[in-house]
């Protein structure tokens, strides 16, 4: 049996992907989270964003942790708020479901913004069946934790995008950016 390695992984963020054309819209969200004090991403990969992931590890106002779950992710963040540095979580919408119960007993309960940026699996792109039931509750299920969520369809939504991450920093409100696949960059 071979060994574990990176060429396995669902995503590996260490190769470049081909082409290899500029990512206009995930340099322009690097620089919209920057600009708003974000200087930390958690995440649990999705291939949606893997070029978003490859450039905020090449950039140097980052840093980038990878937990083992969503859940352990959303602590790490959460910490990062209480010491007062900003945080964004970067996610498919198929993770929302491992943490919520800590998104309830952390954040809800002491107060603790959250920013997440949700890829939507399940949607009408979708070509992976079982990632649907999900897809059709994501919107609802942020809504009932109280997550504002702010819907990003195409690059013309980065501008919503950046109005949207100001207000979340400066009312310390979460939010959640649910992106569609065609808000990304072709990969």
């Amino acid at each position: 049996m071979p060994d574990l390695d990176d060429s396995v992984l669902a995503v590996d963020t260490h190769v470049p992907l081909h082409p290899v054309s500029p990512p206009l819209v995930e340099l322009a969200v690097l620089d919209a989270l920057a600009g708003a004090g974000i200087d930390l991403a958690v995440t649990v990969p999705c291939k949606y964003i893997a070029r978003l992931i490859v450039e905020t590890e090449r950039d140097p106002r980052f840093a980038v942790l990878y937990p083992s779950r969503e859940e352990e992710g959303l602590g790490i963040a959460a910490g990062a708020a209480l010491a007062g540095r900003g945080a964004v979580m970067l996610l498919q919408n198929s993770g929302l479901g491992n943490m919520v119960n800590a998104y309830c007993s952390l954040n809800l309960y002491y107060g603790i913004p959250l920013c997440l940026i949700v890829t939507h699996r399940g949607d009408e792109l979708e070509r992976v069946p079982a990632q649907v039931p999900m897809g059709e509750r994501t919107e609802r299920l942020l809504e009932l934790l109280g997550i504002r969520v702010v819907l990003l369809e195409k690059p013309s939504d980065l501008p919503r995008f950046e109005r949207e991450l100001q207000a979340h920093r400066e009312h310390a409100t979460s939010v959640a950016f649910l992106s569609k696949k065609t808000f990304w960059s072709p990969a």
